[in-house]
């Protein structure tokens, strides 16, 4: 317990770190997420293996860094999101496309000879459609996700003008990212607090034996406090950029923000009880791998990121 919660006092730092990063260099701040994005692919590649859906090595892994070269690219010379997200569809449908016909084609005795295929019965032919499926379902996830926290980074400069031409300066990534964590990490707080404390009748026992109803509940109320309590600190700080907006608008976004943060978590941990394990990666120690850690924030993203989108613009 001493060393969990050494560790979480650890990540807590680091993500403030993180923060601070961002509020001086929003590129290196990119870096750091584009570390976190490629680790988390890995580890969602193993984590799919070991549930019986095996992808092709390395794939997902390509992709990711690719996709992030796009997004550094595309903001470096001033593209939209909306152009830089194409892209980066683009990227994955072609990757799709040539690992499906390349395996196929070039490679049908690797194929042959895979022990799942011969397991499973299936085809040469069927074999590669299914892996190649499940090579797509890796580069979409988690890279996709991270992605939205790219554009979270640079929103002040994809669409909210009104927020970066202000007289104030303030940043409007810097806000987002505090409002996607904020709305996040006190939606996970509350809940693991309230629900240890309360317990009662589990959510969803056959994907997550310990989390309850009413953690999930307290949950939502969490990520309502965070994001209300962004909203006021910054409204302090620069109230004429936020005069367009009220609180009760961010009890909304906090609200439903929670319930999809909760989404993620119950995403990832569908993956690890099929594939047996207690963590899906070890980076952090007794607070597993990345994506034990960032499973409910990258879920929340393309959702607070489009939240800040209506708001503001």
């Amino acid at each position: 317990m001493k060393d969990k919660v050494k560790v979480g006092l650890i990540l807590t730092f680091c993500l403030l770190l993180c923060l601070v990063i961002q509020y001086f260099s929003s590129y290196v701040f990119d870096f750091i997420v584009f570390a976190l994005s490629f680790m988390g692919t890995m580890e969602f590649r193993k984590l799919q293996l070991k549930s019986g859906y095996p992808a092709f090595d390395y794939c997902p892994e390509i992709v990711c860094f690719l996709t992030f070269v796009t997004a550094f690219t595309g903001f470096l010379c001033g593209l939209s999101a909306t152009i830089i997200l194409i892209l980066a569809i683009v990227i994955v449908a072609l990757a799709y496309v040539i690992v499906y016909v390349g395996s196929f084609l070039l490679f049908p005795k690797d194929l042959e000879k895979d022990a799942f295929r011969q397991l499973s019965n299936m085809s040469v032919k069927q074999f590669a459609f299914f892996k190649a499926n499940n090579t797509l379902g890796c580069m979409l996830y988690p890279t996709l996700p991270f992605f939205f926290i790219y554009f979270i980074n640079h929103i002040g400069s994809i669409g909210l003008t009104q927020f970066t031409n202000n007289t104030t300066g303030a940043s409007m990534g810097f806000f987002g990212l505090i409002l996607l964590f904020a709305t996040c990490c006190l939606s996970d707080t509350f809940a693991m607090l309230f629900g240890c404390l309360i317990k009662g009748k589990k959510l969803i026992p056959s994907i997550s034996p310990n989390k309850t109803i009413s953690g999930s509940l307290f949950g939502i109320l969490g990520g309502m406090v965070g994001a209300v309590a962004t909203y006021f600190v910054f409204n302090a700080i620069y109230p004429v950029v936020f005069e367009m907006v009220n609180f009760w608008q961010f009890l909304l976004v906090g609200g439903i923000g929670s319930v999809i943060s909760q989404f993620g978590d119950l995403f990832e941990s569908y993956f690890k009880r099929k594939a047996q394990v207690k963590d899906a990666g070890n980076i952090f120690r007794s607070h597993g791998g990345v994506l034990d850690r960032f499973d409910s924030i990258i879920f929340a993203a393309p959702y607070i990121f489009i939240c800040l989108l209506f708001l503001f613009n």
